[in-house]
């Protein structure tokens, strides 16, 4: 009995630029899991969440970051079921950044998926808690169809599963399943990734550019 399992990328995220701060006393990864999306990013969520391929889910789970919810709460109100949320489905926890340039930091862990910050995770970390997640939900939703929202780095490692690695000329990942290009570098906010799962083991990897 196959599973059908969305993975899908959270929609579009306010930019920091626009949002006032009041308070400085959270930290940057507090800040970062409270990050909440734009008007627009709203809008494009629910209109995922009214798309065919999305109907008839039986069931939703979601990160417990503000912005992976709020593109949830759609699909769950949409398919009349609730939201399990899990906090394996988090995205990679950064660290303590330093004088550590972000670009810079992305590029060594994407070259290295064991080099970490202070206080952060390393790409493998976070892949193996995707991993544990994933396998904890295809044994309670065997047969079903699901929706699974997170982030585009934590998915980046759990689609690395099964998915053959490379890079482009930007030093950015490229993950490929049968000869189909899952991803290329960047991520679209939403996005949805459709893995057909027999078992625990993969039938078919599609990225839906038509979501």
């Amino acid at each position: 009995m196959n599973t059908t399992v969305y993975l899908i990328r959270h929609s579009e995220v306010t930019p920091l630029a626009n949002v006032k701060i009041i308070s400085c006393k959270e930290g940057k990864q507090e800040s970062n899991e409270k990050a909440f999306l734009s008007v627009s990013g709203e809008k494009r969520a629910e209109e995922l969440s009214k798309k065919d391929e999305l109907k008839n889910l039986d069931a939703v789970y979601s990160s417990n970051y503000v912005r992976a919810l709020s593109t949830a709460k759609y699909l769950a109100l949409e398919n009349n079921t609730v939201i399990n949320v899990d906090d394996r489905l988090n995205e990679r926890k950064i660290g303590d950044m330093g004088a550590l340039e972000a670009k810079e930091f992305e590029r060594l862990q994407k070259k290295d998926f064991d080099f970490k910050l202070s206080g952060g995770e390393s790409l493998n970390q976070t892949k193996k808690r995707m991993i544990e997640a994933m396998k904890n939900i295809l044994m309670f939703e065997t047969g079903n169809r699901i929706a699974i929202v997170s982030h585009a780095t934590a998915l980046t490692t759990l689609l690395s599963t099964w998915c053959e690695l490379g890079y482009n000329y930007d030093e950015d990942i490229i993950l490929s399943y049968n000869e189909k290009t899952i991803i290329d570098g960047a991520w679209t906010a939403p996005q949805v990734i459709k893995v057909i799962f027999e078992g625990t083991n993969v039938l078919d990897i599609e990225y839906l550019d038509n979501i």
